[in-house]
């Protein structure tokens, strides 16, 4: 029974020469004692994970859960922590105020251990999410633990000479990717060539079948031979060129 963690069971008796009741108080003290640590631990587990506040485990399983299991990204996990988190740190701040002069509306009343804790956890609650808000407003989010994958090891880099993978050396996180829009395609019927089906298809270069034309890919490759080129020069050759062009 003393697992339900909100119910009030009735104390034990201490009476030698009734049955059931305790024949000394150190067997009554520490039935109670056990009893009300099991009630508190209880009490504990249930607000630590069913809780959706920062910094309980509640808060960081919905966290872990929207960015590894539905896909969402950092920025997105921390508005809803930062959504859940500070209406929450309010509402106990308030009811440990209003506790003070007897109208909490959270079942405690008249001030106490208990209104201290709430104000405490509210307190540092709020104070633990403004950090996070400023890691979002700052796009630094990547420096907490709980949003690690905001910034990613490696970013793509596309310049003249082409797609490239490189060492992601930013200091802020991952720009978040914008809704997927569908791209609608026209339906036409007999969009094809106008080929016979025992008609051979006309005689194409490799270069063209992959949609690049050859004299592109000869542009291509010259401009690269040269560049090549350019680079393998010392610096006599190059100073003598630029003498050349002056003249």
């Amino acid at each position: 029974k003393y697992l339900v963690p909100f119910s009030s069971a009735g104390s034990p008796c201490v009476d030698p020469r009734w049955p059931g009741c305790f024949h000394s108080y150190a067997g009554f003290l520490t039935y109670t004692f056990l009893s009300r640590a099991i009630q508190l631990n209880v009490m504990l587990f249930l607000f630590n994970v069913f809780f959706p506040m920062y910094p309980m485990d509640g808060a960081k399983l919905i966290v872990c859960s929207l960015q590894l299991f539905c896909g969402a990204s950092a920025r997105c996990a921390a508005k809803v922590l930062l959504w859940t988190s500070i209406p929450l740190s309010i509402i106990f701040i308030g009811d440990a105020l209003l506790s003070a002069v007897g109208k909490s509306f959270l079942g405690g009343g008249g001030g106490g251990v208990n209104s201290a804790l709430m104000a405490y956890m509210g307190l540092m609650c709020l104070s633990e999410s403004y950090k996070i808000y400023r890691l979002y407003v700052e796009e630094r989010l990547y420096t907490h633990p709980l949003f690690e994958l905001a910034r990613s090891d490696t970013s793509r880099v596309v310049d003249r000479n082409g797609a490239s993978t490189r060492l992601n050396t930013s200091e802020r996180d991952d720009p978040e990717a914008a809704n997927p829009q569908v791209q609608f395609s026209e339906i036409r019927a007999f969009a094809g060539q106008g080929r016979s089906l025992n008609q051979a298809p006309p005689s194409s270069t490799p270069y063209q079948n992959m949609g690049m034309p050859a004299e592109s890919r000869q542009a291509w490759l010259k401009r690269m031979e040269e560049e090549q080129a350019q680079r393998g020069k010392t610096v006599r050759e190059l100073e003598d060129e630029r003498l050349m062009q002056k003249r």
